[in-house]
């Protein structure tokens, strides 16, 4: 009998259910397209480099069997150490001066939370995300050059012989998809009208005293009904 009454409720009150979602669907119908898309910039952008490193070699150097073997062993160890590097708060703060003198005013702590590395053997890659697609480009230049021109200030191993870093990728910035929090919180707020309208349903329910069926009345009046008279649709 709850399930009978709940729907017989639902077909009397479904306009009412319905009104706070349409409601709040129609004041955040920017951010529902933008869910149902899935594109935008709502999440920023980033910037992806590659780049290889390495220190040159003079000649006098133990090659062991390979002469080559030096070098690649060498340059696993300078991406390692770079990779490291990028994490830390003095590659950020040089990073923020490099932009200081680009015009651009903008904190270490920044720029070091939106900065990520990784590295496999010989390569590194370094991840950036930031907000403001205009200023990603310049950030992601300025760490360029402060990997290929102030490496040597803190690590004094490569003082004398400054090494090689060579970026693999140019710098296009793409837009970074929003966060899935994002991206379901115009329907979790459209699911929460829906609530709203059920409430208000139950709370009308309950304040309406009438009767619509006989078997409301049969169990109201523990009495039988013994006719109805038909709702008149004439003309």
């Amino acid at each position: 009998m709850e399930l009978i009454a709940l729907w017989r409720m639902f077909l009397r009150r479904w306009w009412l259910i319905l009104l706070p979602a349409g409601v709040v669907a129609v004041l955040i119908a920017p951010e529902l397209l933008a869910a149902f898309r899935g594109g935008g910039t709502g999440g920023g952008w980033t910037v992806t480099l590659n780049f290889s490193a390495a220190l040159p070699t003079s000649g006098d150097e133990p090659t062991y069997e390979d002469a080559g073997y030096f070098p690649w062993l060498a340059s696993e160890y300078v991406v390692n150490a770079l990779a490291d590097w990028v994490r830390t708060g003095s590659f950020a703060r040089e990073v923020s001066a490099a932009l200081t003198e680009r015009g651009q005013q903008i904190e270490p702590g920044a720029i070091r939370a939106a900065v990520a590395a990784d590295n496999a053997r010989s390569v590194m890659q370094l991840y950036l995300s930031w907000p403001d697609g205009d200023q990603i480009g310049i950030i992601a230049q300025a760490m360029v050059d402060v990997l290929q021109q102030r490496s040597a200030a803190y690590f004094p191993q490569f003082a004398a012989h400054p090494i090689e870093v060579i970026l693999l990728d140019e710098i296009a910035p793409a837009p970074a998809a929003p966060p899935v929090t994002d991206r379901f919180r115009p329907l979790l707020k459209v699911a929460l009208g829906l609530a709203a309208g059920v409430a208000l349903a139950v709370l009308a329910e309950y304040l309406d005293d009438s009767f619509r069926y006989r078997d409301e009345i049969e169990e109201a009046l523990a009495l039988p009904v013994l006719g109805e008279i038909p709702k008149y649709r004439g003309g």
